[in-house]
């Protein structure tokens, strides 16, 4: 056995690949021919949960997931016969998690061609899973974006029609003759709740026909009294499902910001929608949105809070929250895209989203950006 010396210290090849398989980031294993599993790396103890010493006693039927048995008997004579192969499979970790994993294995013949053992390279591929999943969920969402601008745009055209209507009737009302009864009276004021009805839903067409037309616009003087109000009128419906009551202190006209509209109206119905999701179910149900200055490394700024009586993060998670595609939400309930494309938005702005929380009492999601002056009417 040949040696070499790293530092002064002598080491055997065979200890030099022992570690570079035991460093290897995926999982390694070899089986012999009735699929007693007779060598494992460092990986496959973390992955599985198993000591070495445990999976080394065990048949490799052992560490699969029993609903595909007979699809590994088939993939293991495979193997056996054609040396070489690449499939997707389920391993079943010690606690009993599901783990989809790629493996690439070959065999290993004696000189004779008799089959001897496998060796196989096993790489864990839930984040591509979940990647893919997020990724159809997003392609979904966008498609979902331009039919809601479409539908906004054939929702408009019978709305002006029951507007026009609707006006010509109030007006009717209003000069007939004889003077007004109690039944006309009664007529206008339906009237004027059709007209009420139809105006807020021309609001929400056009919220949405603008929603969907994606995020490249220009920055500009905002108020944020507009992007905070059209957000709690596009979440409505959200919060008024799980029971929260709003409280809102913003003043129209006070708070300015350099931001592009559509982008900031997306950071607030995102971290309000979270809100809400937070309350759902909750004994106190409050969803609190107020702005106040503050300063940021000598930058004036407004903070604006969007705070809830909900369930709390967790420590431990509360910077994973805002990669992409990290959800605590149930699957098909969230993409994990909102919050990391908010914190994006906002950092593109020169501000930045800052968290306080407590479990099981709420938490306090804070937009920071810079302060302008309120801009000169005309």
């Amino acid at each position: 056995m040949s040696r070499m010396r790293i530092d002064d210290i002598e080491i055997r090849e065979a200890d030099i690949f022992e570690i570079l398989l035991d460093s290897f980031p995926d999982m390694i294993h070899s089986i012999d021919e009735k699929g007693n599993i007779v060598y494992t790396n460092r990986t496959a103890e973390k992955l599985l949960g198993y000591t070495r010493e445990e999976l080394l006693a065990m048949n490799i039927r052992q560490i699969y997931d029993p609903d595909i048995l007979k699809a590994v008997e088939k993939g293991f004579s495979d193997l056996k016969r054609r040396g070489d192969k690449t499939v997707e499979s389920i391993l079943r970790a010690k606690d009993g998690t599901r783990i989809p994993v790629e493996i690439r294995s070959f065999s290993i013949y004696d000189d004779n061609g008799h089959f001897l053992r496998t060796f196989s390279i096993l790489r864990d591929i839930r984040p591509i899973k979940e990647l893919q999943q997020s990724l159809v969920h997003a392609g979904r969402l966008a498609a979902i974006g331009e039919l809601a601008s479409g539908v906004a745009h054939d929702i408009n055209n019978p709305l002006t029609v029951i507007l026009l209507s609707n006006e010509m009737v109030i007006r009717s009302l209003e000069h007939s003759t004889p003077p007004s009864s109690e039944d006309a009276e009664r007529a206008k004021s339906h009237a004027r709740d059709v007209q009420k009805a139809s105006h807020s839903i021309q609001k929400l067409a056009d919220h949405l026909r603008s929603f969907s037309r994606g995020m490249v616009e220009k920055a500009e003087p905002l108020d944020l009294y507009m992007s905070l109000n059209d957000a709690l009128f596009i979440t409505k419906s959200k919060v008024t499902k799980v029971g929260a009551s709003v409280h809102s202190t913003v003043e129209a006209g006070r708070h300015f910001v350099c931001a592009c509209p559509n982008n900031m109206e997306q950071v607030f119905v995102n971290l309000i929608g979270n809100a809400a999701d937070a309350l759902d179910g909750r004994a106190k149900r409050d969803l609190t949105v107020s702005v106040s200055p503050v300063s940021r490394k000598g930058v004036e700024m407004w903070k604006c809070d969007i705070t809830d009586t909900g369930t709390g993060i967790p420590p431990e998670i509360r910077e994973e929250i805002f990669q992409s595609f990290f959800t605590t939400k149930e699957k098909g309930k969230g993409t994990g895209l909102g919050l990391s494309i908010s914190r994006a938005i906002v950092r593109d702005h020169k501000g930045e989203i800052e968290l306080v929380s407590e479990v099981d009492k709420g938490s306090t999601f804070s937009v920071c950006l810079p302060r302008i002056e309120p801009p000169q009417s005309k």
